[in-house]
């Protein structure tokens, strides 16, 4: 299984640092600030990612928010993450088409047509999900999935490896703006 990268983001440690100081009488307070603003960058991030996955790949907008996950930083531990699994997407789960002639049609990009795969066939799993296949080997005393190869396009976690990097650098900047803005608003509170 291969690991994927996360995004890094820099910060200003002299920031943090004035920061701390600024929230030095309060319980937790610069903690608290971070975290609160860690998981708000997360959040936005996660649906900036989620809008650039969706220019690579024609994926439905849920789908794609389903896989993108966050794990949220606490005041304990100041670490987020957006995740994705890494395991591929069935070819059923992007826009397809049973022609007459029995053909499939596929669209995987957003722009242009259906990419038609003659031969390719709809399979149902045990679990009643269903996707598409083709047959890779032909004769007698084949079991009833041997010779079957199941299709699969780009998956979300190979997409937001690509789009991951223009994110860093506003994602940085909206961190640094959204921690102010914690601290100010945990100021005005005390």
């Amino acid at each position: 299984m291969s690991s994927i990268s996360p995004i890094k983001i820099t910060v200003d440690k002299q920031a943090i640092r004035r920061i701390e100081s600024d929230l030095m009488h309060i319980k937790n307070g610069a903690p608290r600030a971070m975290s609160r603003a860690i998981n708000h960058t997360l959040g936005v991030t996660r649906t900036e990612a989620s809008k650039e996955i969706r220019k690579q790949v024609k994926l439905k907008a849920g789908y794609v928010r389903d896989k993108l996950t966050v794990k949220r930083a606490t005041v304990n531990s100041l670490n987020g993450a957006i995740r994705t699994p890494t395991r591929g997407t069935l070819l059923t789960r992007y826009p397809h088409t049973r022609y007459k002639n029995g053909v499939m049609g596929v669209q995987i990009k957003p722009t242009g047509g259906k990419k038609r795969m003659p031969g390719a066939f709809f399979i149902r799993f045990a679990n009643g999900v269903q996707g598409i296949a083709i047959r890779t080997k032909y004769g007698p005393g084949l079991g009833r999935s041997e010779g079957l190869k199941v299709l699969y396009g780009p998956s979300t976690s190979q997409v937001f490896t690509d789009v991951k990097d223009d994110l860093q650098a506003p994602s940085g900047n909206r961190l640094m703006q959204r921690l102010g803005y914690e601290a100010e608003r945990l100021l005005k509170w005390q």
